[in-house]
Order: C-alpha cells, then structure tokens, then sequence
C-alpha cells in the first residue's frame, strides 16, 4: 500500500538569547530532521524576535520558525521527539494542514451566497 503523504506545518518557538549562529543551526537541524525522514520541505518562515502574548518560564520574548512540508506521517515522531527534548525550544506545534485547509474551504463553502 502507498504512502499517503500530506501537508504538515509546525511553529517552534526558540528562545530570545540563542546568538544568531545558533539559531541557524537550530533552524537547519529541524529541516535536515524532516529531510531524512522523507519530507519534501516547502517553505521555512523566520520571524524576528517578537513578544510573548504570556511569559513562559523566565522568557516574555522568543523566536518563531514555521516549517510547512510533505511526507508521510512517519516523519512525525522523530521530529516530535527531537522538539520536546531540545533545550533551546520554549514550545512548539504541529498541525495537519491537509486536514486544516480542507475545513476551511468547507466552511468558506457554506457561507457563501448566490450572486445574482
């Protein structure tokens, strides 16, 4: 049976006091992670350091890294793994983006109206 691949997209949120050459390094660990796990990265989005909406830990800062790609769900728990125990991480999310854009468009679908 095939594979059946899907589109993921996971928010990290680095610490605010990571030098910039470390948080490159974290940055690409994380691709080449999904990487070796089979996915096809579509894109990386690097915000700058923002405010936290509520402190976490000691830190009202941190970094935010987007990572959207496709693979198969095998990918998911190297990546989990690695996320939950990296020192350097304050907190992270991953979302099935296939199935997140498939209730949007649902729901877009349901409100509209015919134009007359």
């Amino acid at each position: 049976m095939a594979e059946k691949i899907k589109e993921y997209e996971c928010c990290v949120l680095f610490k605010p006091d990571l030098e910039p050459e470390q948080l490159d390094a974290e940055v690409a660990a994380i691709k080449d992670l999904l990487e070796e796990h089979g996915a096809q990265i579509a894109r990386i989005d690097r915000w700058n350091k923002r405010f936290l909406a509520y402190q976490i830990g000691s830190y009202r800062e941190g970094f935010y890294v987007i990572y959207r790609w496709f693979s198969p769900k095998e990918a998911l728990p190297g990546l989990e793994y690695h996320l939950k125990y990296n020192d350097n991480s304050l907190r992270h999310l991953i979302l099935d983006y296939t199935e997140k854009e498939r209730k949007r468009r649902k729901r877009l679908g349901k409100g509209k109206t015919a134009e007359v």
